[in-house]
């Protein structure tokens, strides 16, 4: 019965077929369970999800970029796709693994990281992959498929920088990235299109990369924007605009001539206003040192009071006014545009106002000194 639905002078029977189905089943079920004990053995010593879900990928990229690499040998070396061997055992065995990794992907995915499957890089990349190879193993291309998947490395470097932060090398993904998914890819492309020998006649291949080609570019496209994006972040500093109110104190607090309380003026920066305040703290300070000596001199005798009152005033005639020495703590703020200055404080500055229609309560008390 074989013998009779077997092609005419063709060595290959019904049975030989189904034993290749099972044998190719067999190794596709043996590498499906190998990850899925791999996963679960490797997913307690990373605490993130994220990290969890790059486990399998890291795996099926080191296995498909370690197989490529003969083949890729042979093909730069040559330059001629018809120098590759043919499809064999090792190149289906491969083809069968990276196709158990793509379902194992999903089913743990849906499972353990949901979050981080997404519509276009999980679902629809690894339905489409699923097909193409399968496409590739029937039609006798598996050695096409394992070449091509020299485009791993880069998938490679991402996940080890992923499981293990410290070995992250963006500029090295970025490069591998262009030479294998984006000029290989080109050079691919041109090679089984203008030579159909290697695939038996067929454009296939050729389509098959050249439909792949756009999501490759896309990826290196927001690859580059990351890369000026986070280039433009290193070179700009980061300004953060800051409006600091001092505390409700003494010393904050205006009196103004009619016996209400001013608001304090608002400072744009903390730098501006610790030294605003500290020169305001230093002025009164210095200001009751002088009132509360000259006090004690009226007291032992005029004459050494009035030598103090006469070297106060001198002091006085050689200092700005009060009103001027206020509004130095302003200075080069209103250029920058990071204070507006009271437009009472002008005034009373351009008037040549004394300091006592605004003055702090220390000053207000040192005015009239206590009988």
């Amino acid at each position: 019965m074989v013998d009779r639905i077997s092609p005419v002078g063709s060595k290959t029977t019904l049975i030989t077929v189904c034993l290749d189905e099972l044998e190719s089943l067999g190794v596709f079920g043996l590498c499906l369970l190998a990850l899925t004990i791999l996963y679960y053995v490797c997913a307690t010593r990373f605490p993130t999800v994220k990290q969890r879900s790059w486990i399998l990928t890291l795996t099926s990229s080191a296995t498909m970029s370690a197989v490529s690499l003969p083949l890729l040998a042979r093909y730069v070396s040559s330059r001629d796709p018809r120098n590759l061997p043919v499809s064999s055992y090792w190149t289906i065995v491969a083809s069968r693994f990276f196709q158990a990794y793509l379902v194992g992907d999903l089913t743990m995915g849906c499972r353990h990281y949901r979050s981080q499957i997404n519509l276009l890089t999980g679902w629809i990349h690894h339905t489409v992959y699923i097909f193409i190879v399968e496409y590739a193993i029937r039609m006798d291309w598996s050695h096409i498929f394992c070449l091509c998947a020299v485009m791993e490395i880069p998938t490679f470097i991402l996940a080890l920088g992923t499981l293990y932060p410290i070995l992250r090398a963006d500029v090295l993904f970025a490069t591998s990235f262009f030479a294998t998914r984006i000029t290989l890819h080109i050079a691919l492309c041109i090679s089984f299109f203008t030579d159909r020998s290697v695939s038996s006649g067929s454009s296939a291949p050729a389509i098959i990369l050249g439909c792949i080609f756009p999501l490759h570019a896309f990826w290196f496209y927001g690859c580059l924007k990351a890369f000026v994006k986070r280039a433009q972040a290193r070179r700009t500093p980061q300004v953060i605009k800051l409006q600091i109110v001092p505390e409700m104190r003494n010393s904050s607090i205006g009196v103004a001539s009619g016996g209400q309380v001013a608001p304090a003026p608002v400072i744009a920066s903390s730098l501006s206003a610790s030294r605003y305040w500290r020169f305001q703290r230093r002025r009164g300070d210095f200001g009751i040192a002088m009132r509360k000596f000259g006090w004690d001199l009226e007291r032992t005798g005029a004459k050494a009071a009035s030598r103090v009152r006469e070297m106060r005033h001198r002091l006085r005639a050689a200092l700005p006014a009060q009103a001027s020495v206020d509004d130095y703590a302003y200075v080069g703020l209103e250029r920058r545009g990071q204070l507006q200055v009271p437009t009472s404080k002008l005034s009373d500055a351009m008037a040549g106002a004394h300091l006592g229609d605004l003055q702090d309560p220390v000053n207000a008390r040192c005015r009239n000194p206590p009988e």
